[in-house]
This record gives C-alpha cells, structure tokens and sequence, in this order.
C-alpha cells in the first residue's frame, strides 16, 4: 500500500513528509485541509516534499513538487463545514491558480488566495516551489465577500507593502523548522496581520469589491480592530464613527453571520488568549490583560474566557 512507503518524520517540531510516487503524494493531499482532487500527467517518477506547521489554527507549509493540480470541487464542498483562505507564495518555479473566473499567473515572488468555499484549481510545474498558508476566513478583518475581490488574483509585489511582505514570507518559508512554542505562534498571528495588511492595501488601490455592503462591513471591522481596548467600543460609537444609523451597522453584520456586539467579544477574546501566551506578558495579571482589551469586570472576563476556550484565564496560561 502506498501509505507503507511514505517518509513521515519530525525537524525541528515542523512534520516533513516526503512522497516518492504520485499515489502517496495524492493521498497525502486529498485531505491535508479540505477535499481535493489530486492529479497529474506525468505520475511515473513522482517526487515532492512537504515541511508543514501549524500554531493554533493556522497552517504554514513549505512544498516542493513535480508537476500536478490540485481541484476542489463543487462535489466535495459541504454546507456547515468550515471556511478556509489559502495563501500561497511562489518561492521558485511556475504554477497557476484558477477561482471565480479569473486566473493567476505565478512567477517566484507573486502571491495569490483563494477561497476553499467555493471551487478552485492549483496548476504548478516542475520544480515549482511554494509557501502556502490557510487560516479561517474569520481570521482577517476583511469579509469574505471583500476578499473575493482579489481570489486569484496576482496581488502586486510592486506596492510598498507587497515588497514589504514578499521578502518576508520568503524567510519564513526558509526557516519554516526553526520556530515553535510561543515564538512560533506569536510569529503565525503576526503574520496573518501582515496579509491582512496586504488586503486592505491592494483592496485601497483600486481593486472593486464585491459590493458596497462588503466595503462597508471592512471598514467597520479595521475600526473594531484599531479600537479594541476603548471600553466605550460598542454599536453606538461605531455607528457614528462611520455616519451611519445603528441599524444600518447591525444589518451589515447580520449579513456576514454575525452580531457587532459578538463580533467585538470574539476579538477581544482573541486578543487576551494571545497575551496569555505571550512570554513577554508574564507578569501582566488577569485583570491587566482584560482591561488592556477592553474587559473591565474581571470575573465576567473570566467566565466569558472560560465559556470560548474551555479554561479560565489563568487555568489557560497555566496550561499552554
């Protein structure tokens, strides 16, 4: 069986899996994030190599491979299961990545994401060599509906924050086995704030978005994002900020799923687990952290802690 021959083995905390057959390579993949469809013309001599990590729930994998393509397709995307973006990088070589219509050409340094809700194709060629991320489209501030603006796309190594951010996921990628712990997960989530960063910028420069209810819903959450800590953040304050009614705010979030109310929770809520794990933060108490992101009753913060992770605040720095 192809799975008796496969190379499995642990560097450095990062899963390095080599795969000498076209076989081990697509059962390997099929089902690495989301459901794929694996093929290639040339199976006979099939070489690739993947490095993976994962801190919290972001995957960084560096992969090297013969010639193939990857499909999701429409068949194998399921209604309730969770909803990915992939980044991927080009370190070398040449590859393809097809969404939406549109199609990106990748020469070395060119980054493009696409959406695993919807149907895509991946397209590389011999010696291509790739850094690829996926993270869950609630991660970044921008809606989904935003970032369809820019699927397979070729997102502009000309802009300042392109060339800002190539160079660096290209050392990333090179020293992909050397991080881990705490420094590895700080490192992924500052990461992810880079490609936000490289969304809203490419989104700035003229790229359309999908409507301008999806305009409207970015912009509200980089305001949320920038204003975390205020204690006086709430639908109100938002709406005025942006002149807009209160309803008009709620209708945009009831559009993505969500409330503002609970949107803002989860994001403080993010932000204090990641200062609980933050070495640097140590001697930070409980209630510093919270009151750092805006929680102003320690033991509400507690419960409320509790109720999205499992475990008290101190329980959870304990742990980890």
């Amino acid at each position: 069986m192809a799975s008796e021959r496969m190379t499995v083995s642990t560097l450095g905390g990062a899963n390095v899996f080599e795969a000498n057959s076209f076989e081990e390579w697509q059962e390997r993949m099929s089902n690495r994030f989301v459901r794929l469809q694996v093929s290639t013309n040339r199976p006979e001599n099939f070489h690739a190599l993947l490095h993976g990590r994962s801190f919290d729930d972001i995957s960084l994998s560096r992969i090297e491979s013969d010639a193939h393509q990857v499909d999701r397709l429409q068949d194998f995307i399921c209604q309730g299961e969770s909803k990915y973006f992939k980044l991927s990088m080009l370190l070398g070589g040449a590859g393809l990545v097809v969404q939406d219509g549109r199609e990106a050409v990748l020469g070395p340094g060119d980054i493009a994401i696409y959406d695993t809700s919807r149907p895509y194709s991946a397209v590389f060629e011999d010696g291509a060599e790739s850094l690829v991320m996926v993270f869950p489209q609630e991660a970044l501030s921008v809606s989904s509906e935003g970032v369809a603006a820019l699927t397979a796309t070729t997102l502009s190594r000309g802009s300042s924050m392109g060339r800002l951010i190539g160079p660096f996921l290209g050392e990333l990628a090179a020293n992909l086995d050397g991080f881990s712990g705490h420094a590895g997960i700080m490192l992924a989530h500052n990461t992810l704030d880079l490609i936000n960063t490289l969304i809203y910028t490419e989104l700035g420069l003229g790229a359309k978005r999908a409507d301008h209810k999806a305009d409207s819903l970015a912009e509200v959450k980089e305001y949320i994002e920038r204003n975390l800590g205020s204690p006086g953040l709430g639908p109100a304050a938002i709406a005025a900020a942006h002149f807009m009614s209160t309803r008009r705010l709620h209708y945009l979030f009831e559009g993505a799923g969500t409330t503002v109310t609970s949107w803002i929770k989860s994001r403080r809520l993010e932000r204090c687990r990641l200062d609980l794990l933050d070495p640097a933060l140590g001697s930070a108490t409980i209630t510093q952290i919270a009151m750092r992101w805006g929680f102003l009753d320690s033991a509400h913060f507690s419960r409320t802690f509790k109720a999205a992770f499992g475990a008290t605040p101190s329980e959870y720095r304990r742990i980890h």
